[in-house]
């Protein structure tokens, strides 16, 4: 995790005390950055938690999230038909 102190300083225990608040909350391993933002007597707490990729795998190889893909890839994934599932009797 990332911790970003913005506009003044802030001691270790305080900035402790906020990453215990924020960690009741998330997991500190799903919190990408904490940034804390002094304003005086007041501290703004913000946090970006880390994005979890969709893989997928075609053709028998992992490739990374749909959304990258080119218009080609993106078609053939639009047109792919589930393998079925027979039931034996």
């Amino acid at each position: 995790m990332q911790i970003i102190v913005v506009n003044g300083p802030l001691s270790e225990r305080e900035q402790d005390s906020y990453i215990r608040r924020v960690t009741e909350k998330y997991p500190a391993s799903a919190i990408e950055k904490l940034i804390l933002e002094v304003h005086g007597d007041y501290v703004d707490v913000r946090y970006t938690l880390y994005r979890s990729r969709e893989l997928r795998k075609m053709g028998g190889y992992c490739i990374s999230e749909p959304d990258t893909w080119n218009s080609a890839k993106q078609a053939e994934y639009r047109d792919m038909v589930p393998n079925s599932i027979e039931e034996e009797s």
